[in-house]
């Protein structure tokens, strides 16, 4: 069976309930957001009855996203005959994952390799961008659905994210086919970017240069790392999230193939955010240490 007749099976299926649950992973990104959000505007134009959840809140600079007013954040967790989990594995869910046997039906769609385990019915494509583009391809190749401005911006906010802009090495012809795809539905690529990459906070922008000064590397230089605490966090009045995306400063760094950020959490705990530029698969580093991801970009705690 090939991957694409795989998806038909599973979005066959998918379409088959009354009510849905659709739930992305703690400290969601956009890519699980915007996935979440498209799959529950496409199954209400299938005259289905939806719940749009997340473990956790929306961050502020990402409610733009159409109809993210409309997530709910368990508990409780809502009554409904089949729950999908997108973009993780159900034990990535929050409180949902301690409620998942409730549900009949239990879906788990995702592009990680990591994800192994967890749905009655799964469909796991490690060689999509995000996400968001098996979304679109349930949507539109396997529903007919005509995507909307809206659906649209949520699903290329998820593509472009996940790709890094489209830098990344997971960007291939098809993901840019999808994203032209979005774009002439009504994403606007231009409003978008600078929503998400141009609304900097005053603190984010002070915990930067804090994060700056612990960076590090190893004698050889193959590896570098960058350290947040909740020290400097309070320091700012910068937020937890403010440090997404600072990895990116020791990956830039000429001569790095890992790029590790350290980020201290309330609790005490750690988390580990690991980059690679293609020799090293930092997936098996992380899900040796209990988390997962990509070959090029994996996390755990």
């Amino acid at each position: 069976m090939s991957p694409a007749d795989g998806l038909a099976a599973v979005a066959a299926a998918l379409r088959g309930h009354a009510s849905y649950a659709i739930i992305g992973h703690v400290d969601p990104d956009l890519d699980a957001l915007g996935s979440v959000l498209a799959l529950g505007w496409g199954l209400e134009r299938l005259g289905k009855r939806v719940h749009v959840l997340s473990p956790d809140p929306v961050r502020p600079e990402w409610r733009f996203l159409p109809g993210a007013d409309r997530i709910q954040v368990p508990p409780p967790v809502p009554a409904a005959e089949a729950l999908v989990v997108l973009d993780c594995d159900v034990s990535r869910t929050g409180p949902v994952a301690a409620t998942a046997e409730q549900f009949a039906h239990v879906y788990n769609l995702d592009h990680h390799v990591t994800n192994v385990a967890g749905g009655t019915v799964r469909y796991i494509d490690p060689e999509a961008a995000a996400t968001g583009e098996i979304v679109y391809r349930v949507l539109v190749e396997h529903w007919g659905l005509r995507l909307d401005a809206a659906a649209a911006t949520c699903l290329y906010a998820a593509l472009m994210t996940d790709t890094g802009s489209f830098r990344y090495s997971n960007t291939q012809a098809g993901t840019l086919g999808v994203a032209g795809a979005l774009v002439e539905a009504g994403a606007r690529p231009d409003e978008i970017a600078t929503l998400v990459y141009e609304q900097a906070s005053w603190s984010s922008l002070q915990l930067l240069a804090r994060a700056l000064a612990t960076l590090e590397r190893t004698p050889e230089g193959r590896v570098a790392w960058i350290t947040v605490t909740r020290e400097m966090l309070a320091a700012v009045g910068a937020r937890y999230d403010d440090a997404d995306g600072l990895v990116q400063y020791p990956r830039m760094v000429k001569g790095v193939e890992v790029a590790i950020i350290f980020r201290e959490l309330p609790d005490g705990g750690t988390r580990v955010g690991l980059r690679s530029k293609g020799a090293v698969d930092v997936s098996r580093i992380a899900a040796a240490l209990g988390g997962g991801g990509h070959p090029r970009a994996a996390g755990c705690t």
